[in-house]
């Protein structure tokens, strides 16, 4: 009786690991971080700190003092900057993180908390099953993490099985290298194996050759590529762009039905499901963003910023004041100006208002000449003739432009009048009577001597320019009264005497 006891309690202790989940970390559920091999336990976690240069140490760290923390089932990221170390246990690869299995499942589950970086000659993070079992990455936390490696900067590879990463509520920027499928992201499952991606709430911006990449260890799609975006998070792949196969050249992956959030495929955003904004988001030139079918996007407390791109008209509508357009300067060219004439001319530009205008650093009109950061108005009289190349921004509250303008400014052909008298201080007349006055326009040179002449209260005198010298006038007292006589020249100038 007893024999069958024990022999029943084995029994069950080998179904009971039998249905233990195979999954390993590294070697002996290492997880290797920096070149760091990180052995820990619910228990007894393991911890790590980063210094400026990223590389990573356990010596000094506790509970109280780490940046890597370590678990055996979850890798904690606090505020850590982690440089990509070479190593035998990663092939030689330069990797920021590392988990491997050499038999079996691996999988790895890392927690963002404050911002994080990882920078690597290879990979930023690897998650690699080689040889048999499935590989996955789950990302999750309420911190950022920028992963740059100069081949990935996140890869999940099985060589065999299904490989799957996802990202719960975290941001995430990978950015892989320049060459052929240096990815920001590589999901590469085996032979008719799945890969897939799902970005749950927050964010992933990828961007590579290309931004995200859905590989089965060669040029043809062996399996099946699986993108999913959930609780309107935002996947932006502007930079590289997404899809599966031969690099050169790229079958499209687009998000499963049901999707909710934004995806943008190199330059095309579409809007999937009911998507509320996380935060702004920008439209550059070349981009666009547009509804699938049935899609509806509510800004929130955020905005929808044009800078350049193209808005659909049914979200530009239902976005209302959401929807800003940073400035673009739509003056094309200035006018020449004249040294000592007046000058004014207004830049003019198209965007969200209040704009502002500024000179670039190193940049100056030509002297005499201001400009208003108000208006937009270069406006004064210039001292010198001279060209000057300057170059103006125009600024709103999301964005800007720059514009370079070439303005010159000649010199005076004409000879101002600087002064003009008459040769009468007063006149005193009798109704009926007349007599002469004759204006002095000074220099004696002067380009346009032509005056005017007025009288203010008009109807006590009347004055009668002579018809072959405007200079010369006759006036006549045609009732009492007092009034004052004022010549005029054509640039302003004047003098009045009085007449009783």
């Amino acid at each position: 009786m007893m024999k069958k006891r024990i022999l029943s309690l084995c029994m069950a202790l080998a179904l009971c690991l039998a249905l233990l989940p195979a999954t390993a970390l590294a070697a002996d559920g290492d997880v290797y971080v920096g070149g760091v091999a990180l052995s820990g336990s619910t228990d007894n976690p393991a911890y790590a700190t980063t210094d400026d240069s990223g590389a990573v140490t356990i010596v000094g760290a506790d509970e109280s003092n780490y940046n890597i923390k370590w678990d055996g089932s979850t890798l904690t990221l606090r505020n850590a900057n982690i440089t990509g170390v070479s190593s035998t246990e990663t092939l030689s690869m330069n990797v920021g993180i590392y988990a491997y299995s050499s038999s079996g499942d691996v999988s790895l589950e890392i927690e963002l908390q404050g911002e994080n970086e990882i920078t690597s000659g290879g990979y930023g993070i690897w998650v690699y099953a080689p040889f048999t079992g499935a590989s996955s990455l789950t990302i999750t936390g309420s911190g950022s993490l920028d992963a740059s490696g100069s081949r990935s900067g996140i890869q999940v590879q099985s060589n065999s099985g299904n490989a799957t990463l996802t990202i719960q509520n975290a941001d995430v920027t990978a950015q892989g290298g320049t060459y052929s499928a240096d990815s920001g992201v590589c999901v590469r499952a085996g032979t008719n194996a799945d890969a897939s991606l799902t970005v749950d709430g927050g964010s992933l911006t990828a961007s590579g050759n290309p931004g995200i990449f859905f590989d089965f260890g060669g040029s043809s799609v062996t399996g099946t590529p699986s993108l999913t975006v959930r609780d309107s998070a935002l996947v932006d792949a502007r930079d590289g762009g997404i899809g599966a196969g031969d690099v050169a050249a790229l079958q499209p992956v687009s998000p499963e039905g049901g999707s909710t959030g934004i995806v943008f495929d190199n330059g095309a955003g579409t809007v999937y499901g009911s998507v509320t904004l996380r935060e702004d988001l920008t439209i550059g030139t070349g981009e666009s963003l547009t509804p699938d079918d049935g899609a509806t996007l509510n800004a929130g407390v955020y905005n929808v910023i044009v800078d350049g791109g193209t808005l659909d008209d049914s979200l530009e509508s239902s976005l209302g004041d959401s929807v800003k357009y940073t400035p673009a300067i739509t003056t094309t060219n200035l006018s020449d100006g004249t040294v000592g004439t007046r000058y004014s001319a207004t830049l003019a530009a198209d965007g969200t208002t209040p704009i502002t205008w500024s000179l670039a650093t190193g940049s100056s009109l030509p002297s005499g000449l201001t400009l208003d950061k108000d208006t937009g108005v270069i406006s004064g009289a210039p001292t010198a003739d001279a060209t000057a190349t300057f170059t103006v921004t125009a600024t709103n509250d999301y964005g800007s432009d720059s514009k370079e303008f070439t303005l010159t400014i000649q010199a005076s052909s004409v000879n101002p009048v600087t002064d003009v008298t008459l040769d009468k201080s007063s006149l005193s007349l009798a109704v009926g009577e007349s007599d002469t006055l004759t204006a002095t326009i000074e220099p004696d040179n002067a380009s346009n001597k032509d005056v005017t002449w007025s009288s203010d209260p008009s109807g006590v005198v009347e004055i009668t320019p002579d018809a072959n010298d405007r200079t010369k006038a006759t006036v006549r007292a045609v009732k009492e009264g007092t009034a004052t006589i004022t010549v005029t020249t054509r640039d302003g100038r004047g003098r009045r005497i009085p007449v009783t």
